[in-house]
């Protein structure tokens, strides 16, 4: 390798190279400036080191270099150049005739769509040993609010919307046992509270009477704060 050639190993680049891309990047996109960059330097630089090295450029140096023009890929705050426009704006009566074979038709659902009270296991992967919960489809729509983890959803059905902070647990720690009598709702901070006092239970009988006493040690807390 000669000297002041770029180190690809250490991604440092030589002064030819840079004052090169600084001469050569306007109007190009990244990946023919890597193949401008190869051929001229015999380099194996990829269209992702020339963009890496823009960066550096602007971030350490100052110095600006234009962005890459549009090569196909929409880039963020970049609008569709048919946004707003109706279908006799921008293509002709073939080109309709043809979209409509494939174009999503409104109240249709995709292929893959499951129906409402579908059931599937979610899991965190914040733990190896974590089980998850079973999550049920309550509706249909975007996003993930058609879904929602079982036991809230048995909760909210028998005692209305669960409160801001607030969450529910399994008495028995059986995250498969649905019955309501079950599922109590607690806040998070009684929630640390019955941690850190060991005040969970497999007996749900016991874990109730665990979560009064998390009720009462946080009352008191707050009240002691609000003293202070």
């Amino acid at each position: 390798m000669k000297k002041n050639q770029t180190r690809i190993k250490y991604n440092t680049y030589s002064k030819e190279v840079v004052d090169y891309l600084i001469l050569n990047h306007r109007g190009k996109t990244l990946i023919e400036l890597a193949d401008m960059i190869n051929k001229e330097f015999n380099l194996k630089i990829t269209n992702k080191d020339v963009g890496n090295l823009k960066s550096r450029l602007k971030r350490r140096k100052g110095i600006y270099l234009e962005p890459a023009p549009n090569d196909g890929r929409y880039r963020k705050g970049q609008a569709p150049a048919n946004k707003g426009k109706k279908w006799d704006e921008y293509l002709t009566k073939e080109q309709q005739e043809r979209a409509r074979v494939t174009c999503f038709k409104k109240g249709n659902k995709p292929s893959n769509a499951v129906e409402v009270g579908t059931e599937h296991m979610r899991y965190s992967g914040s733990k190896p040993d974590d089980i998850g919960y079973l999550n049920i489809k309550v509706c249909d729509g975007k996003g993930n609010k058609n879904w929602m983890p079982k036991h809230k959803y048995i909760y909210e059905q028998h005692h209305g919307k669960i409160p801001s902070g607030h969450k529910v647990i399994f008495a028995d720690g059986n995250r498969f046992n649905f019955d309501i009598d079950n599922l109590i709702l607690v806040s998070n901070s009684e929630e640390l509270i019955m941690n850190q006092h060991n005040l969970r239970f497999d007996d749900k009988e016991l874990t109730k009477t665990g979560s009064i006493i998390a009720k009462v040690m946080d009352k008191t807390n707050k009240v002691k704060n609000e003293r202070l």
